[in-house]
This record gives C-alpha cells, structure tokens and sequence, in this order.
C-alpha cells in the first residue's frame, strides 16, 4: 500500500512539475525548436519562427496586430473628437506645387489640427507651406525657410532631372520665432513640381503629419530650453549634448512616426498595410546593419538604447523612425494617449529623458524598453501583408 501511493505521489509531483512547465511564459524572441509551432503564453499566442537564422518565439500576428489596432484607435478617436478652436492656420502653397498633393495635405492639416491643437494652451499660428523645386530662389529669400535649404539642393537637382520624383521631403518642423519675432508653428513638405499622389511612394503619405508633429513637441519645451540650458550643472555640455540628454532621437522621430502613421491612414487596414511596407522596406536596406540583429528581445533592448544618441552612432537616425514609432506605439496602446501626452509635457523635466520618463509613467526607460521589446520585435517577425 505504502508502495502504491509513493508511486501515486511522484506522478502526481511529477504531473505538476510537467504542468508547471507547460505553463510556464515564454518570452518572445527565446529560442524554440520545431518551426511553425504555436503556443500559448501570457494570454498571447507564439510562434515559432526563423529570424536571423535562428528559431525563435515571436508574437503572432494576431496579437502584434491587436496592440497596433489599440494605439490606432486612442489616437485617431483623439482627432475625431477634437476641434479646430486653438489652431489658426496660414498656407504658403506654390503655384507649382501639385494640386492633387496639396488636397491630400490641406485634408491631412486640418484633420490632424483637431488632435495637435488640443495640446496647445492657447490659440496658435500654424505656417503650412507646400513648395518645390521650381521656388528655390524664393525660398532663399525667406529666413525660416532658408536656414537648412542646403540639405535639399541634391534632391532639387534631381527632381529637374526626373529623378526620385516619388519622394517629399520636410521643410519645417518647429513652434519657433518667425521673421515677425512671434513664435509661431511652422510645418511643411517640398516635393517635385511633376510628382502625383499616385507616383508618390507609399511612405510618403505621412510626411506632413510628421512634421507638424513636432511643432507639438516643440511647443511643450522650447519656452524652457534657454533656461534650463543656462542651469544645468555641467557647463561643459553644449546645446546639441543638452537637447540630446533631453530628447533620443526614439522620441524626437520615432513617436513623430507614431502619431504621423495614424493620422496619415483614414482605415486600420491602411495603418497595417503603411506600416507592413515601411518595415520590409527597411529590412531590405543592406546600409541599415542594425535591422539584421533584431532577433531577440534582448537584441531590441540593446538597439532601443545603441540609437538614443545619433552622435555616437551613424545609424541612431534613421533606426529611430521604426524603432521609436513601434516603441510608442506599444506606449499608447499599453497605457492610453494621455499617458504619452505626459512625456510630451514633461519634456524639460528633471536634467534627462530618463527623469521625464520616471515622472510620467513611474518606470526607468530601460524598463520601458523591455516591456516594449516583445511587440518591436514581432514587427520584424512578420511576413509582407497581403493587398487588403
């Protein structure tokens, strides 16, 4: 008898210790052995997948696209629900600039005023200019405009030559003081004189809300910056070590990307297609050698904080875009918009982005990045989306 029920005993144990196990989560971007295979973990679905020619746990598309589809819907029921009384928009269009073009961003302004008004204090000048090749000698002639106008000359001798005519490019992106000593917002885009809405590439839709973006951003630190750059502690730090302590590029264009995807896409379906395309673009870039090593979540961790300063690293800038719109993307899904628009806010607190970030959500950014870290990587696990 003593027999039978220390036999009865170690199954039982050895039961639970199986079910344990069975249970027990699983992170996505752990290894796994048997391709295609599914578990549940967490409440999430996982699959196994080959990424970097490793197998490896990845969320599934279900779940990846369920945390997209919730940042989406904070963010455009922001606009839908917004108005027009705290923005007083001033267009400076081209008579060259596209006239298909300019619907499609007049339309994009105006609604995105809706959600970025809501975040000024006050009724505010926005300055939208739309302009193109053809109007370089006029745009030398204007200050504001003029001040990084070197940085589109080669795209300018290329559009005359009827090439890379599918790209537009920013023009401004700031709540700055304008040539009347006011501060005012300034956004805008150039693109080629012969470009169309449908010769455009895909990635382009998002530009101008992009832009205006920051004029946001900007508006919640630019009182403060001279201040608090006059204060600070180390007076060997110069404006650009300052502003960076201040605002990784993650932030600065990554979040732009978050509310500029939205904004830019009038259906979920469009908002999935933009941002399916916008990755695989990006794992295509055989320059971008950082994409490659996003195969585990610790590798994301480890990319999150490689890119935050763009001084030390050559990609940083242009790994943000994804990187940081995926980061808060999951930020705004996670934990609601008005939790983003805290950070907004809190942009000038404390002496860096890491007192920002423990002011407004409570956590360390490396905190932030691992929670982010499992939905970052499954954007890089996915197969292209089919045509919708």
């Amino acid at each position: 008898m003593k027999r039978l029920l220390a036999i009865a005993l170690a199954a039982s144990i050895a039961l639970s210790l199986s079910l344990t196990s069975a249970s027990a989560a699983i992170n996505p971007g752990s290894p796994c052995k048997k391709l295609a295979q599914e578990k549940l973990s967490s409440g999430a679905k996982l699959t196994c997948v080959k990424s970097g020619g490793k197998l490896t746990w990845s969320a599934s598309a279900a779940s990846y696209e369920l945390t997209k589809l919730k940042a989406y819907n904070e963010i455009r029921s922001r606009a839908d629900s917004g108005n027009l009384d705290n923005v007083s928009l001033v267009y400076h269009v081209s008579t060259h600039f596209p006239k298909d073009l300019k619907k499609i961003y007049t339309s994009q302004v105006e609604y995105s005023s809706k959600l970025y008004g809501s975040l000024f204090n006050k009724k505010e000048v926005v300055n939208v200019y739309m302009y193109t090749e053809k109007d370089e000698a006029y745009l030398r002639t204007q200050p504001i405009l003029a001040e990084f106008l070197g940085e589109h000359l080669s795209w300018f001798k290329a559009w005359r030559q009827g090439k890379d005519q599918e790209h537009n490019l920013g023009l401004a992106a700031w709540f700055k003081e304008g040539p009347s000593g006011v501060l005012e917002g300034h956004t805008g885009v150039l693109a080629s004189s012969k470009a169309t809405a449908k010769t455009m590439r895909k990635y382009a839709i998002q530009v101008m809300p992009h832009e205006y973006w920051h004029v946001v951003q900007d508006y919640h630190y630019r009182t403060k910056f001279e201040d608090k750059f006059q204060e600070r502690a180390d007076k060997d730090l110069d404006g650009l070590d300052f502003f960076t302590l201040h605002f990784p590029t993650t932030f600065r264009e990554g979040s732009a990307n978050t509310i500029s995807f939205a904004m830019a896409s009038k259906t979920k379906n469009e908002y999935l297609d933009l941002y399916s395309y916008f990755i695989q673009e990006l794992k295509s870039y055989s320059h971008l050698k950082l994409i490659a090593t996003l195969t585990s979540t610790q590798a994301v961790e480890k990319a999150l904080k490689k890119i935050e300063d763009r001084r030390t690293f050559s990609e940083a800038h242009e790994a943000s875009y994804p990187l940081g719109s995926l980061l808060y993307e999951w930020l705004i899904a996670e934990y609601g918009f008005d939790a983003y628009v805290k950070i907004i806010k809190n942009q000038m607190t404390g002496s860096s982005f890491e007192d920002n970030i423990q002011a407004s959500l409570g956590m360390s950014v490396a905190e932030l990045y691992k929670k982010a870290a499992p939905h970052i990587l499954a954007a890089f696990n996915q197969s292209p989306s089919p045509s919708r």
